[in-house]
């Protein structure tokens, strides 16, 4: 199994794939990877006319400022369908709702894979914020965290 320290940084200036890439081999190689229904992937998410059927981890990284101490951000976000909710009538239209004890476990894998990471080689991460978004038009619910890098270039 590949070590995550191992991956290499640039010389000089460092780019947002470097995030990306380094959040990828954390995710895969976590409990989260195991227990997702759907994959991880990096800086694109899924494209769909309809509701997700399967849990999708997206890793994106936003760009990174210059300088010999280097600060990025990432977002990672999991889309989590939800699921049919109870009428009280049999008449009412189905409706749906958060799989709000699924998106609490998830929750909870990805912020243990993500809380922190201090490598030797000059960078570390650390997991900053964390929310969960209805998103009503794919009748899912986002899980969102964001993780803070400091790269240290020689």
């Amino acid at each position: 199994m590949a070590n995550v320290d191992d991956i290499p940084m640039q010389e000089g200036m460092q780019f947002n794939t470097l995030q990306d890439d380094i959040l990828y081999m954390v995710l895969t190689q976590s409990e989260l990877a195991k227990e997702l229904t759907g994959t991880i992937r990096k800086s694109q998410k899924p494209q769909r006319n309809q509701p997700p059927t399967v849990e999708d981890c997206i890793i994106s990284s936003l760009s990174i400022e210059a300088g010999s101490v280097q600060f990025g951000t990432s977002n990672v976000n999991i889309y989590v369908p939800d699921i049919h909710a109870c009428t009280t009538h049999p008449s009412e239209p189905a409706d749906t709702e958060a799989a709000t004890e699924r998106i609490k476990q998830l929750a909870g894998l990805a912020y243990a894979a993500l809380k922190s990471h201090y490598c030797e080689k000059g960078w570390a991460f650390e997991c900053v914020a964390q929310d969960v978004i209805e998103e009503a038009a794919l009748h899912c619910h986002r899980i969102w965290l964001k993780v803070r890098f400091n790269f240290h270039n020689s």
